[in-house]
């Protein structure tokens, strides 16, 4: 059996290797670029499921994560749904996740808030909802993502939906600048959208 002066000093080289290398992983994290800005959002004043307002004002100061959807898409949008759920959980509470949805005749404040219980989402987490004019200049303008409706004569039988629009997360900072687009269908951009959130908590604010 190993001497207590043994064991001190295996303690002891322990720690020293412990720190050496919290050291080096914390030299590498301030030494990785920081992520790029990719876009800035104009102000923006729409309505959460809540039925108060909800813009860029609500969001100041703090990171968020993105997305486009609309509740009777019967393709990409439950799935994005369920994989922001798995992110919520994942990621610190202070993160902010914000569904915006591209068919604000159909999504009222009300079906939203149905929505959020039915994946029992809730802040922060916002669905949004408002004049559509506003929310696709918000999405192709802003976030440069493509949204439209599309005209009756030319939806597909079986699509998803009258509705086009990007299936990408968005992480954005507290400055409301685009810092990252990610594929929600993709494991690999998922991840990679976890770290560059602890990489967007890393820097000066």
């Amino acid at each position: 059996m190993p001497s207590a002066r043994l064991r001190g000093l295996v303690g002891l080289a322990a720690a020293a290797v412990a720190a050496a290398t919290s050291g080096v992983l914390a030299w590498r994290s301030a030494a990785a670029p920081p992520l790029p800005v990719l876009a800035a959002l104009p102000p923006f004043e729409l309505v959460a499921h809540t039925g108060l307002p909800f813009g860029s004002r609500e969001l100041a100061g703090r990171p968020w994560i993105a997305d486009f959807i609309f509740t009777r898409c019967a393709g990409v949008c439950p799935a994005m749904t369920a994989r922001m759920v798995q992110l919520r959980k994942q990621l610190p509470p202070e993160v902010t996740f914000v569904s915006f949805s591209v068919d604000p005749a159909g999504d009222t404040p009300e079906v939203l808030a149905r929505y959020a219980r039915d994946f029992r989402a809730d802040p922060p987490w916002f669905f949004v909802t408002g004049p559509q004019r506003a929310l696709y200049a918000l999405s192709t303008d802003g976030f440069k993502l493509e949204a439209f409706e599309v005209p009756p004569g030319q939806r597909e039988a079986g699509g998803d939906g009258p509705f086009l629009h990007s299936s990408k997360f968005v992480l954005v900072d507290g400055r409301q600048r685009v810092r990252g687009y990610y594929d929600s269908g993709d494991e690999a951009a998922v991840a990679r959208l976890r770290a560059d959130v602890v990489l967007l908590q890393r820097e000066a604010p």
